[in-house]
């Protein structure tokens, strides 16, 4: 194959890749192209139909409002949903215990209010801070002083574990540091706002529409190469070399990459020649990505009332250990971590399950078929006393913790990561070449300071990285 040239290259037509190529279009660089592994666009953000309405299989709400810059865009053209209780949905389900007992819906949103105001604080000193989330949580549960001594509060907290994990995007509370409550920062404003229609995918349209140069009649679409997975990037000469695994061969004075923490994770030691300097490859190692993913069912009806958010599930030891011994010849044990269904705003008749870590990643190896068996199964275990529930016309998930162009769903800080929070910086970095150039960028959630694992903060890094090319190129005149 012939040696494609470029002034710069792109990996990644996840919204980092995008954002960074809008800005290169907007101040008048055209030589570049984007190479993506998968054959679309979106990266983690990944809206498709489903029944009559749509699912995100990835990225779903906006989160927060003042500073935001997807929420600037999408209340711009008014497409921000009216749904404002996404998370109270969560906090307001049915919690029902693995034996059909039902918890009174004041006592069960008392305590998992309370329970987490309590995480919203910072660490109070350096025995806190050292500490994980999950050791953190205990303790402050300890002091909080219970109501009603009849709910069944470890059961409670089992459910507030996957339920933060799924928050997070780590596979445990204990695997995450009480630094992520100092370092990741909230955009003012509602914490988890939907999108009125067409879902996440949307933000892709408004990118391209907003910076576009529409006079030169140049879209970003023409610039995309899909089925690009890279292999290989050479860095140290005057200009970086690309493989792929198809063997196609490009090179560009200039690199953003934007892969995945997880991607990072797997395949740094074979990717990078020369490897990667010292403090590149302790960002990498230390900061965290977990596996959050998605069950999706659409009935021919709907079952539950209006009123009904959703159902979370409540597991004693005794009942999940036997439903797995049970179930031990089914592969049935990440069932057990399904912690619950929630209804879909945007598409009628559908419950959305939540599952988190390496549960999640079994559960990816399963078949559709399998995968509609358990669920129902698990649905009827849970609810079968108060509900008749019809087999699902649909049903789909994510896979975001086994396809190898993501290994993960977003990260976190773990608790190998430094406790000054400067991991993301350091992830950021650009590699500098032997002549002193800033050659590889690198762009996406995890190389934002403070506004990790959110889409917005992956925009605002593909700016970032954008906006440095950009001064290179006025700098030397090409």
């Amino acid at each position: 194959m012939a040696l494609v040239n470029k002034t710069v290259i792109i990996v990644g037509a996840g919204v980092a890749g995008i954002a960074a190529a809008t800005k290169l279009l907007k101040n008048n660089v055209q030589d570049f192209i984007i190479l993506e592994a998968e054959n679309r666009l979106g990266g983690r953000i990944q809206t498709i139909p489903f029944g009559d309405g749509h699912i995100d299989i990835g990225a779903q709400w906006i989160h927060g409002e003042e500073g935001n810059v997807v929420y600037q865009m999408a209340s711009e053209k008014h497409l921000v949903s009216d749904f404002r209780d996404t998370m109270e949905d969560f906090m307001n389900s049915v919690f029902v215990t693995s034996t059909g007992q039902i918890i009174p819906i004041d006592l069960s949103s008392d305590f998992i209010k309370s329970s987490y105001s309590i995480l919203d604080e910072s660490p109070e000193d350096d025995l806190e801070r050292f500490m994980s989330i999950g050791e953190l949580f205990q303790k402050r549960l300890e002091k909080m002083t219970i109501k009603n001594k009849e709910l069944p509060i470890k059961q409670m907290v089992n459910w507030c574990h996957h339920y933060q994990n799924s928050y997070n995007g780590s596979d445990s509370l204990y695997e995450a540091s009480s630094i992520n409550i100092d370092t990741f920062k909230h955009c003012p404003g509602y914490p988890a706002i939907s999108w009125k229609s067409k879902g996440y995918s949307t933000i892709i349209d408004l990118l391209l529409e907003k910076y576009n140069d529409q006079s030169e009649n140049l879209q970003i679409k023409d610039k995309l190469i899909y089925g690009k997975e890279i292999v290989k990037i050479y860095w140290s000469g005057d200009r970086a070399e690309i493989i792929c695994a198809d063997n196609s061969h490009f090179q560009a004075d200039y690199v953003i990459l934007t892969v995945s923490l997880g991607v990072l994770k797997n395949v740094y030691n074979e990717l990078f020649e020369p490897e990667l300097p010292e403090y590149k490859l302790k960002a990498i190692k230390n900061l965290g990505i977990g596996t959050v993913d998605k069950l999706f069912l659409k009935f021919p009806y709907k079952w539950w009332s209006d009123n009904i958010s959703g159902f979370s599930f409540l597991w004693s030891d005794a009942d999940r250990e036997l439903f797995i011994n049970e179930n031990k010849s089914r592969g049935w044990d990440y069932l057990c971590d399904v912690f619950g269904f929630y209804k879909c705003n945007n598409c009628p008749n559908t419950l959305l399950g939540w599952i988190v870590g390496s549960a999640a990643r079994k559960m990816e190896r399963k078949s559709i078929d399998e995968i509609k068996i358990g669920l129902m199964y698990l649905l009827n275990k849970f609810l079968a006393d108060k509900f008749i529930i019809p087999f699902p016309d649909l049903v789909t998930r994510s896979q975001w913790g086994t396809n190898s162009h993501f290994y993960g769903s977003y990260s976190f800080h773990s608790m190998n990561t430094d406790k000054e929070g400067k991991a993301n910086n350091e992830l950021a970095k650009p590699l500098v070449n032997s002549k002193k150039k800033e050659i590889i960028c690198f762009a996406g959630e995890a190389t934002h300071s403070h506004y990790f694992s959110t889409v917005h903060g992956a925009i605002e890094t593909g700016w970032r990285e954008a906006d440095r090319i950009l001064i290179h190129l006025k700098n030397t005149g090409i």
